[in-house]
C-alpha cells in the first residue's frame, strides 16, 4: 500500500472495527443500558423491592407492559429471576444480578459528587 491509499473496500471517512469496539464494557453498556433496567436493579438491590406492581409504583413513567418486557429480558440477561410460589410471583437478584450491584454504587458516588443539587429536589415524606 503507497502513502496515502487506503485499504480496499473502505470508503472515504469510513473507519474499520476494531477488536476493542467489541470489548466488555461496549457489552454490558448494551445490556444494562436499556432503558429502565438499572433502575429495576436499584430498587431490588437497594429498596428490596420484588413485586411488578412495587416496580411499577416506585419508577413513575414504567408502564404495566414495559416492566413485563423489561423483567423478561432482564431474566433472559439472568439479571433477575422469577420465583412463584403459587400465589405470587415475586423478582429475585441472581448472582449475576449482585454483580451489576457494584456498577450502581459507582453511579450513586458519582451522582451524590457531581449532581447533589437534583438529590436535593427529591421529594420526602
Amino acid at each position: 500500500m503507497t502513502q496515502g491509499s487506503r485499504p480496499r473496500g473502505l470508503r472515504s471517512g469510513t473507519i474499520p472495527q476494531l477488536v476493542y469496539q467489541a470489548d466488555p464494557l461496549g457489552q454490558t453498556v448494551r445490556r444494562l443500558g436499556k432503558k429502565w433496567t438499572l433502575l429495576i436493579l436499584r430498587d431490588m438491590a437497594f429498596l428490596k423491592l420484588t413485586r411488578f406492581t412495587e416496580f411499577l409504583h416506585n419508577n413513575p413513567g414504567l408502564t404495566p407492559r414495559v416492566l413485563s418486557r423489561r423483567l423478561k429480558e432482564m431474566q433472559k440477561e439472568q439479571l433477575v429471576a422469577r420465583v412463584g410460589d403459587g400465589k405470587a410471583v415475586t423478582y429475585a437478584l441472581t448472582p449475576r444480578g449482585q454483580d451489576a450491584v457494584y456498577i450502581l454504587l459507582a453511579f450513586l458516588r458519582y451522582g451524590l459528587k457531581h449532581h447533589r443539587d437534583a438529590a436535593r429536589l427529591v421529594p420526602t415524606g
